[in-house]
């Protein structure tokens, strides 16, 4: 074979090679998106929850703890959306949903089964004071609803590979990111991942969730669904 050839097939081989890792990253080339990637292996009929790993965590009041303990603590299922407090743009959407949210769980008298929790991924910015000063601002019932951020930076990528989020630096040290609310358990298994603009329908979800047996249940609501 001469040297031309022998280059050719290097190059298809890589080709294919890479090809294959494309593939597999993102579930056979339906999804491009980690995002997407996490809502079809999570949302997918029969699928079983996914677990999350240990991350610690700094609330507003400035304890330390484990989200685990956090989703423990008082037994609710929780929508989980994930925030910055200097965002300006999507997150003050977030915020105005969780307002909304706050407000029907109250309404509804669901504060002893479902709970709301923005988790925070800029813990350089985000102390405890700068936590606080959000939960002030966004009229937040601690009944209902918590903020946490990550006590280690270095958790970051990991938390928000688990939940399928897309953080990217923007200008003025802003970030760039995706949203969705993810209906977590008590244990700790992540359940659904729902668009943030039908926050009626997470709030559903996560009422579904509550009720006995409800991964099951919930799974062929969803597969109902057309």
């Amino acid at each position: 074979m001469s040297h031309l050839g022998k280059t050719f097939v290097a190059s298809f081989a890589l080709l294919l090679a890479g090809l294959a890792l494309l593939l597999a990253a993102t579930g056979g080339g339906q999804s491009f998106t980690t995002e997407t990637l996490r809502r079809q292996q999570v949302n997918s009929p029969g699928k079983p929850p996914l677990p999350i790993a240990a991350f610690d965590v700094t609330l507003g009041s400035g304890q330390q703890t484990s989200l685990n303990d956090v989703l423990a603590e008082s037994g609710k299922v929780w929508l989980v959306d994930f925030v910055y407090t200097r965002c300006q743009t999507l997150c003050s959407s977030l915020g105005s949903i969780y307002q909304q949210l706050q407000a029907q769980v109250e309404t509804r008298g669901l504060q002893g089964r479902i709970g709301l929790l923005s988790i925070s991924f800029d813990p350089a910015h985000d102390d405890a004071a700068a936590l606080k000063a959000y939960a002030t601002r966004m009229n937040m019932n601690p009944a209902v609803w918590q903020v946490a951020t990550l006590t280690h930076w270095q958790d970051r990528r990991r938390l928000l590979d688990a939940f399928g989020i897309m953080v990217v630096p923007a200008p003025l040290g802003e970030f760039e990111h995706n949203a969705a609310l993810h209906v977590v358990t008590p244990s700790g298994k992540l359940v659904r991942i729902l668009d943030y603009a039908d926050p009626q329908a997470a709030l559903d979800a996560a009422v579904l969730v509550a009720q006995p047996a409800p991964v099951a249940a919930l799974h062929n609501t969803a597969a109902a669904r057309p």
